[in-house]
């Protein structure tokens, strides 16, 4: 999790980009300052794109519908267990209720069939931690979403009663392929209810008939701060300090103004967000196509255990084999750039600083993507996200302001680069609490 080829103090360098400002007058700030326009509202234009057309684009190629008396059945190939309950117990079961059209589709397989799942839950409204790895659609007078490995009798009574029920559509949720315990009902009004795995769904049905109208099912409520707490200390980024700190102090050394100081910092700082971010989109969309979005929340939140406990055992082996830092190459393509000390030159550095120190922070954003996919819905997660890294950039930002004084930015410089190790340590501190919370209270 350290920095260590990013621990240089500039010193010797006074004079090496004494010439990339030249226009120090009145036309070069103006210049200064219309650059730093124009690659602000372009990142932030990108990033609008970014959150926006993706949603539109797959559900205006993906679109599928159901047609009354169908059945669609999305269902991975590969799961044996999925196999005998879909063959030998809800197809059987569809057929006697009276459905005649029952189409089976592999996601696995077929990578548009998972792409056609996402557009039908987009557009029924189906929450992600409503999601199963077996979803059937049904459609008979009413709408019915079977998530899983639903119990037949409940089956049985939605579709032999549907003439009669007063909802256009309910959704049943029970993921446990063996021995189940309770399932889940939601008429897309309310909460989801729970109910033992016997218990008749008219029951959930004479309770939906005394609360309908309580609002739309929500994510968990503990969802948000712990999206702005890991936000917050995933951001206690050592690298992205360190190469920070040089940037600012490089800038002091060869004369800059603070204004100047500032506006490369926040380019720098904006440019490790837009990396972050679009990385968190790319991920997002990968483990909601995965169909596991638990699954991966898991399997971050082990791995940010891991890496943690490596983290922490260099603090205290310090000759382990370990390489949690910015490789020296890249540090030195990044340094290139920050001599140049101009405002592109600040945007370059800060894309690579973002790209290549992922590696190091990233388990943490694994793990809390894992529970976005799986307690959102798409917009709900994009806006989860940015609030994600916007407190990722904060410590960042903080450092900023404090360091745009010149003694202070030396002083933490010289701070940073001496307590290295313990910062390495607090780092996997605070990546095994971060895992902990996630697996105790959240998957």
């Amino acid at each position: 999790m350290s920095a260590e080829p990013c621990h240089d103090v500039p010193e010797d360098i006074e004079g090496e980009a004494s010439q990339t400002e030249a226009e120090r007058g009145p036309a070069g700030q103006r210049f200064q300052n219309l650059t730093f326009v124009v690659i602000v509202t372009a990142l932030i234009a990108i990033l609008v794109a970014g959150s926006i057309l993706p949603f539109y684009l797959v559900q205006e190629s993906e679109s599928v519908s159901i047609d009354e008396g169908q059945a669609l059945v999305y269902y991975n190939q590969a799961c044996g267990e999925c196999a005998v309950y879909i063959d030998d117990e809800l197809i059987p079961a569809l057929r006697n209720d009276g459905v005649t059209d029952i189409v089976k589709k592999d996601y696995l397989n077929e990578r548009k069939f998972r792409s056609e799942m996402n557009a039908l839950d987009e557009d029924l409204g189906v929450p992600n931690h409503l999601q199963s790895h077996i979803a059937t659609y049904v459609k008979m007078n009413a709408t019915f979403v079977l998530e899983g490995h639903v119990p037949l009798h409940v089956v049985d009574d939605l579709l032999l009663n549907s003439s009669l029920l007063n909802v256009d559509k309910i959704l049943v949720y029970q993921d446990a392929m063996k021995n189940p315990t309770t399932y889940l009902a939601w008429a897309f009004d309310g909460e989801a209810q729970e109910y033992p795995v016997d218990e008749p769904i008219s029951t959930y049905l004479q309770w939906f008939s005394k609360n309908v109208g309580t609002g739309p099912a929500e994510a968990d409520e503990d969802l948000l701060p712990l999206v702005l707490v890991t936000g917050f200390l995933d951001g206690l980024n050592p690298c992205a300090f360190a190469v920070l700190l040089f940037f600012i102090s490089f800038l002091f050394v060869i004369r800059r103004t603070r204004l100047n100081v500032m506006k490369m910092g926040l380019v720098y700082v904006l440019a490790i967000f837009f990396v972050y971010f679009f990385v968190g989109i790319g991920l997002l969309r990968a483990i909601v196509l995965s169909g596991q979005p638990h699954l991966l929340a898991m399997v971050g939140s082990y791995l940010l255990i891991i890496l943690g406990s490596l983290s922490m055992a260099q603090y205290f082996f310090p000759n382990l084999p370990l390489s949690f830092h910015m490789s020296k190459g890249t540090w030195d393509r990044a340094k290139s750039w920050i001599f140049k000390a101009t405002l592109p030159s600040a945007l370059v550095a800060g894309l690579l600083v973002g790209l290549c120190t992922f590696p190091c922070s990233g388990g943490i954003y694994v793990a809390v993507l894992g529970l976005l996919a799986s307690e959102t819905s798409y917009f709900e997660g994009i806006g989860y996200l940015y609030l994600y890294n916007l407190m990722f950039i904060l410590p960042l930002l903080i450092v900023l302001f404090v360091t745009s004084n010149r003694a202070v930015a030396r002083k933490l410089t010289n701070w940073e680069r001496s307590e290295s190790s313990k910062i390495k340590l607090f780092s996997g501190l605070i990546m095994v609490a971060i895992g902990l919370i996630i697996l105790l209270f959240f998957v």
